[in-house]
């Protein structure tokens, strides 16, 4: 189900446009409560990285009116799109010494000296002891396979996820990749300060 006055809502505290979504019928809207409510933001400039979206799911969430309006929501899930675009605009930022591409096997990185491709290395991104890294799959130095370099983890410039998150899917496709958080469930007051205090839940 979708309901414009929801997305007007939303969209009015967290002041920017968004999407409301959920399972089940419109009384539900009248009741205050959703099965599988799903909230859609657009681009997002955070500390950690340009997201080309953010996704707020929930199992289930109970939307209590007043001044302001409280919601409770319950095992809830914060998804993370990352799009080519915006690993470009965060290498650029950082300064690094290679560019990244995302691809549906993983993240290639490649160092260039003068245009020409000294190195490449294919990786999958995981989360070790909180932190952001990349485990190489394979890799090569001036064209030549190098098979030492998959035994050395490379840790990106992102900071910690939150001690309450956790990082249950990352999936890889041409151009984006997705990062599904874990995160407990709360209760909050419906204000414009909502969306930076559930990134907080996720990166501190």
């Amino acid at each position: 189900m979708r309901s414009d006055v929801l997305d007007q809502l939303f969209g009015t505290y967290l002041r920017q446009p968004v999407k409301v979504s959920w399972q089940g019928a419109p009384a539900d809207l009248l009741r205050g409560t959703f099965q599988h409510a799903q909230v859609e933001l657009g681009g997002i400039a955070t500390a950690w990285l340009p997201l080309e979206g953010v996704v707020l799911s929930a199992a289930h969430v109970t939307l209590e009116p007043g001044m302001p309006a409280r919601i409770a929501v319950e095992e809830p899930r914060l998804t993370a799109l990352v799009g080519q675009r915006d690993i470009e605009d965060w290498l650029t930022a950082t300064q690094l010494p290679f560019e990244l591409s995302l691809t549906e096997r993983g993240i290639v990185a490649r160092t260039r000296l003068a245009g020409l491709n000294i190195g490449e290395v294919e990786a999958y991104l995981e989360v070790l002891r909180g932190w952001f890294v990349l485990q190489p799959r394979r890799a090569s130095l001036l064209g030549i396979p190098n098979y030492a370099a998959r035994m050395f983890r490379t840790y990106l410039p992102l900071p910690r996820i939150a001690e309450g998150a956790r990082l249950v899917k990352i999936g890889h496709e041409s151009g984006r990749i997705r990062l599904a958080f874990a995160v407990e469930g709360f209760e909050e007051d419906l204000t414009p300060g909502l969306l930076g205090r559930l990134r907080a839940r996720v990166m501190p």
